[in-house]
C-alpha cells in the first residue's frame, strides 16, 4: 500500500497539472492512505484492541471508586475557595459543629471547637479536622463574613399569668444598656455591611419578640447583636439581671441560642 501511494504521487509530481491541484491530490491520496491503513489495523487487531479498551475502563472504574473520597476532599476544596465561603479565622458551623479555623488544606479543614451546636454538650476546646467533601452535602454557617457581630438570642419561657410585661422591660433594659458599651464599632460595622453587601442596616438595639406555644405560656426571645466570641459571657449576664430583678413566684425556664 505504501509503494503504490509513492508510485502514485510520483507519477502526479509528472504531470502538468496546476500547483494548487497537485497539492490537493497529493493531500487527499494521503488522506485515502491513512485511512486504509488504520482500518487494515482495526480489522486485524480488533478483537485484541477490543479486550484492551475493556481492561482500560475497568481499570479506569476501580481507581475511581479507590479514589472516590479523595476525588471529593479535592473537588470539596476547589468548591470552597471558589466560593469563599470561608478562610482561615473564620467562625463557623458545620454538621454540628461551631469552631474557628485554624488551617485549611486539600484534603480538610481544621477546627478549634469554640461551642458545640447542641445545647446539652458543652466540650469545647478540641481540634477537630473536618474533610472537604462535606461542603458538597452540609451546609456552611459563618459566623464572621457580616463582619464581627452576630445576633445572639436569649429565650425566657413563662407561666401565663406571670407578669411578662415586666419581663419584656428588664429584657430590653438589660439588652440595651449591653449594646451601649459597643455602639460605636456596631454602628461602623454595620454601616461597613450596608455598604459592601448593598443589604439593610443590621439589628443595632435590643428586641423582644412575643410567642404562644400553648395557651398556658408566653415565649420571650429576646434578640441583640453581640461581638464575636462574647456570645455566652452577654447571654449570662442577660440572664442573670434577668433572675435577679424578676418577682421570686415567676417560673421562667431561660437558654440561649446563637445565630448569624
Amino acid at each position: 500500500m505504501l509503494n503504490a501511494k509513492e508510485v502514485t504521487c510520483q507519477k502526479l509530481q509528472r504531470t502538468s497539472l496546476p500547483p494548487e491541484v497537485k497539492q490537493r491530490w497529493l493531500g487527499t491520496i494521503r488522506n485515502i492512505a491513512l485511512g486504509i491503513l488504520v482500518l487494515g489495523i482495526v480489522m486485524i487487531w480488533g478483537n485484541q484492541l477490543e479486550n484492551f479498551a475493556v481492561s482500560l475502563v475497568a481499570v479506569a472504574a476501580a481507581f475511581v471508586l479507590a479514589t472516590r473520597e479523595m476525588l471529593l476532599c479535592i473537588l470539596g476544596s476547589v468548591f470552597r475557595t471558589s466560593t469563599d465561603m470561608c478562610r482561615i479565622g473564620d467562625r463557623i458551623e458545620i454538621n454540628g459543629v461551631k469552631g474557628q479555623i485554624i488551617d485549611m488544606n486539600l484534603f480538610s479543614t481544621i477546627l478549634v471547637e469554640s461551642t458545640q451546636s447542641c445545647s446539652l454538650k458543652s466540650t469545647v476546646g478540641r481540634v477537630v479536622t473536618i474533610p472537604n467533601s462535606m461542603f458538597f452535602s452540609q451546609a456552611i454557617y459563618n459566623e464572621t463574613r457580616l463582619g464581627c457581630f452576630v445576633t445572639l438570642t436569649v429565650h425566657i419561657r413563662l407561666e401565663r399569668d406571670d407578669d411578662w410585661h415586666l419581663a419584656e422591660q428588664i429584657l430590653l433594659e438589660s439588652g440595651n444598656k449591653i449594646i451601649d458599651e459597643y455602639a460605636d464599632k456596631l454602628a461602623l460595622n454595620s454601616k461597613n455591611i450596608a455598604h459592601i453587601y448593598a443589604v439593610a442596616m443590621p439589628l443595632q438595639h435590643a428586641q423582644v419578640r412575643l410567642t404562644l406555644d400553648d395557651i398556658n405560656h408566653v415565649n420571650l426571645d429576646l434578640q441583640l447583636p453581640a461581638p464575636l466570641g462574647k456570645s455566652n459571657k452577654i447571654e449570662q449576664r442577660i440572664v442573670r439581671e434577668f433572675l435577679s430583678k424578676m418577682p421570686a413566684p415567676s417560673n421562667y425556664q431561660p437558654f440561649s441560642d446563637k445565630s448569624n
